[in-house]
């Protein structure tokens, strides 16, 4: 071998392993300030400790996603309790499936008009496409409307029962009371359960049932453990106390998360709103220089694949603003 081939053959070793070793301390750079970040999340969280290595809060996060176990609360759901469950969460008055048609008979309708107005199948798309959007996005805040309220009124609702068992009244008394104390939606919660005592059905039964069709997992977490504590008996009164502070806490460290995630949130907002504005002010401003987007083949392969970006990047956002432990 020539002695300049080995020369530059040692040059190109030595570059190469010069930048493999710029790259790795990069990566273990990159790492640690990952790690870093992961472990101020934490302890703003009040997930870790240093004495025993995991929280109240923590545990109290994990028992909230286990908790049915005893009861029967992890089984699936048939299409018609979804259905149901869903309409509670939303607060429809008619059926859900009444109102699932009702959106899919109105996107059909945009579709045609669109269609026959303006000759586009690919505008009669976007046109549909966003009344779907639009009711999810309000179906979406309407449930989380929902479950902010009923978390609520369930802390108040257990305080009542708290004080009414402690006055001597027995566990369906107080639920009776929170039935006429308390508004909808936990209001007619305990109204369903003394209801269907009367009935004679059976108040664990008839826990589990309504914990079952609500999606609320402060609700299951009550009923396992009135399930629990009517099995093996003890102070309920002390019970409904201590659910309460445990749901507390648990609003507590939700407003903290989505302190933490606003930020997240609010770039996901303006980066999903700015092209689609910039579509229309195009559209308004030059509907000439917009009109290869929907007279050409490849003007409407790229509304699609804009479309489709738009959403992969919102999914994307959505996963980046959740919290895993």
């Amino acid at each position: 071998m020539a002695p300049q081939n080995l020369i530059n053959i040692i040059v190109m070793a030595a570059v190469f392993g010069l930048i493999f070793s710029v790259w790795c301390i990069c990566i273990v750079f990159w790492l640690s300030q990952s790690l870093a970040r992961l472990q101020s999340v934490q302890k703003r969280l009040g997930i870790v400790k240093q004495e025993s290595g995991e929280s109240h809060t923590l545990r109290l996060w994990r028992e909230a996603k286990q908790a049915g176990d005893e009861i029967g609360l992890r089984e699936k759901l048939t299409l018609a309790e979804r259905m149901e469950s869903l309409k509670q969460a939303a607060g429809w008055r008619a059926p859900a499936h009444v109102v699932i048609m009702g959106v899919a008979g109105a996107s059909l309708v945009a579709f045609v008009v669109a269609y026959t107005v303006f000759r586009g199948a690919t505008l009669g798309m976007v046109v549909s496409m966003a009344i779907v959007v639009t009711f999810w996005w309000y179906t979406k805040n309407c449930i989380a409307k929902y479950s902010a309220l009923f978390e609520t009124q369930l802390v108040d609702a257990l305080g009542i029962s708290a004080r009414a068992l402690r006055a001597g009244l027995p566990l369906l008394g107080s639920f009776q009371l929170i039935s006429e104390e308390i508004d909808d939606p936990v209001g007619s919660v305990f109204f369903q359960i003394c209801h269907e005592q009367l009935l004679g059905l059976d108040m664990k039964d008839s826990i589990r049932k309504v914990a079952k069709t609500i999606p609320n997992p402060e609700l299951k977490l009550f009923a396992t453990s009135i399930a629990i504590q009517l099995q093996s008996g003890g102070n309920l009164a002390d019970l409904m106390d201590s659910l309460a502070s445990v749901i507390r806490a648990r609003m507590r460290l939700n407003r903290r998360v989505r302190v933490l995630t606003a930020q997240t949130q609010f770039s996901k907002r303006i980066l999903i709103a700015m092209p689609i504005l910039l579509f229309l002010l195009l559209n308004i401003q030059s509907p000439t220089y917009m009109e290869m987007f929907y007279t050409t083949p490849e003007g409407k392969y790229m509304l699609i694949a804009m479309a489709s970006i738009v959403l992969f990047g919102a999914w994307v956002m959505n996963r980046m603003a959740v919290l895993r432990f």
